[in-house]
């Protein structure tokens, strides 16, 4: 007995309902791995600046490090896959070398006694496979130091950090790495204390503890009085003129 189209038609629909049916099957969820070398993102306000260290932080893991995984002379990216990048909320100077606010790779070349650190406008690179030395904007030498104890894992972190200056330390195996970064706070400060002061409100607080009153408004003659004169970094009091008050916060 033939088969009518229309029953043809029926048997074909569903052949290829339960096609799609199989295919469209959810996929069974990926499993996670712990990372070789764990991504870390490390923060850190410095005055009135925002600093970022985006990096991943390889283990000795019973091996050579400096001079072996990590040759010494040669271009390193300064931790584990990606190239570590460090962003500037404000321009900021390291070891006295001019750095524009922005985001760049963090190169380095380690060697013995001392290392090249490298501050690179390309920071969207894998290692340092592509590195282009036509794009660093400053680099420098430091001493490497040697450490009593090993560090296990690649470590950056921040210390010592004033109102307009930080250490950031490279520390890893038996070795240690010092950056000193420093921040204009006074060009950033001195508008807002103005603007504070120019307003005959309130009051602000200053880097060390210092409050700053809003100034007087009037004098015997009919003049207004204060204004700001200088800020200096570190905690000192703000100079005012004519009757603008400041005080140690307690």
């Amino acid at each position: 007995m033939k088969a009518s189209p229309l029953s043809s038609l029926l048997i074909v629909a569903g052949s290829l309902l339960l096609a799609a049916n199989l295919t469209a099957q959810p996929a069974p969820p990926a499993a996670e791995f712990p990372a070789a070398s764990p991504a870390c993102t490390l923060k850190q306000r410095v005055g009135l600046t925002d600093i970022e260290v985006v990096y991943s932080r390889p283990g000795i893991k019973n091996r050579e490090i400096f001079g072996g995984l990590v040759p010494y002379g040669q271009v390193w990216r300064t931790g584990a896959n990606a190239a570590t990048k460090i962003t500037f909320s404000t321009p900021v100077k390291l070891n006295d070398h001019a750095v524009a606010a922005g985001t760049y790779a963090l190169f380095t070349i380690p060697d013995q006694d001392a290392w090249t650190i490298i501050i690179n406008k390309d920071a969207s690179q894998w290692g340092a496979y592509k590195y282009d030395e036509k794009n660093d904007v400053v680099r420098f030498k430091v001493p490497a130091a040697q450490l009593s104890e090993q560090i296990e894992t690649f470590m950056i972190e921040f210390d010592h950090v004033r109102d307009d200056s930080a250490v950031m330390y490279l520390l890893w195996d038996q070795v240690a790495v010092q950056i000193k970064i420093e921040v204009d706070v006074a060009s950033k400060l001195v508008p807002q204390i103005e603007a504070v002061m120019a307003s005959g409100q309130g009051q602000t607080l200053l880097p060390g503890g210092v409050v700053l009153l809003r100034p007087r408004l009037g004098s015997a003659q009919g003049e207004p009085m204060g204004g700001c004169r200088h800020y200096q970094p570190g905690g000192a009091l703000c100079g005012v003129s004519q009757g603008g008050n400041s005080r140690q916060a307690g």
